[in-house]
């Protein structure tokens, strides 16, 4: 139960970003939000889908990586493709030539600092490989123009998200390995796919399920009635007290007003019948 909250959470907060956004390009295989899989039904064809966090990863761990992938959206993705890549806050505050470069390797390191959030904090390979992304994408930034598209292509905080990813299937995802790799798939054509954020429907990223547009309504339904019937708590039925019969229906006539209107009726019927007598 704890991890269907974690997971409905966490991929509440990506929600109305991946709607503001569905309507972007898929931008290659790092892309925080959406992905490309065959269409079952139309063969041959693709289909974007949402990225979403799988239920195995726990509460905080999937909050904290879905505040990661939000902020590595907006700075590297969400504005406006050029040159067939895309461009996020970061590119367009790195144009400003200095000032651009320090704010921008500040939000990276914000970034950073949110993915140590984690429990037990990142593995030393994974800090390292962060840091050294934070570093290049600095260095690179430095160049004016050309070092702008280059940052823009590189994308920093896209790179650590995804490497936060990895971390948490690694130590979270069931049986402790991957088994993707042996997904029966071609292992060179996989990975020129994913480049291009293709991939197989039974093939996703590490920390990572696929999601149609239109489950969404429903999985926040399955969601409800989950949670429903493990909060509820089945109260008792109420039995009802026997009814009692009205008491002239009990003593068979009824009280004292009965008694009397019932004499009276019986006396003005004697009394209409001895008039009759008398008139014959």
């Amino acid at each position: 139960m704890a991890g269907l909250v974690g997971k409905y959470a966490a991929n509440k907060l990506l929600g109305s970003q991946m709607k503001k956004y569905q309507n972007k390009k898929v931008s290659g295989g790092d892309d925080p939000f959406f992905a490309l899989v065959e269409d079952p039904k139309r063969p041959g064809k693709m289909k974007k889908v949402k990225k979403v966090i799988p239920a195995y990863i726990p509460e905080h761990d999937a909050l904290v990586l879905a505040s990661v992938k939000k902020t590595a959206y907006r700075l590297d993705m969400c504005l406006f493709n050029l040159f067939d890549m895309r461009f996020g806050w970061e590119s367009v505050i790195g144009i400003v030539p200095g000032f651009g470069d320090v704010v921008g390797v500040l939000l990276a390191l914000s970034v950073w600092r949110k993915c140590q959030k984690v429990e037990g904090g990142l593995d030393s390979g994974t800090n390292t490989q962060m840091l050294l992304n934070i570093i290049i994408d600095f260095v690179v930034g430095l160049v004016p123009f050309l070092g702008d598209l280059a940052d823009a292509a590189f994308k920093a905080n896209t790179r650590n998200a995804a490497l936060l990813e990895r971390q948490l299937d690694k130590k979270y995802r069931p049986g402790g390995r991957d088994d993707r790799n042996v997904a029966g798939l071609d292992r060179e054509k996989r990975q020129q796919n994913r480049k291009s954020g293709i991939y197989h429907p039974q093939d996703p990223p590490p920390a990572t399920v696929f999601e149609d547009f239109d489950d969404e309504a429903e999985d926040r339904r399955q969601f409800m009635r989950e949670q429903d019937a493990a909060d509820r708590v089945r109260q008792p039925e109420r039995t009802r007290a026997p009814t009692q019969q009205p008491q002239q229906q009990r003593n068979g006539g009824g009280g004292w007003l009965s008694k009397l209107t019932g004499g009276n009726a019986q006396s003005a019927d004697a009394g209409r019948q001895q008039g009759g007598n008398v008139r014959r």
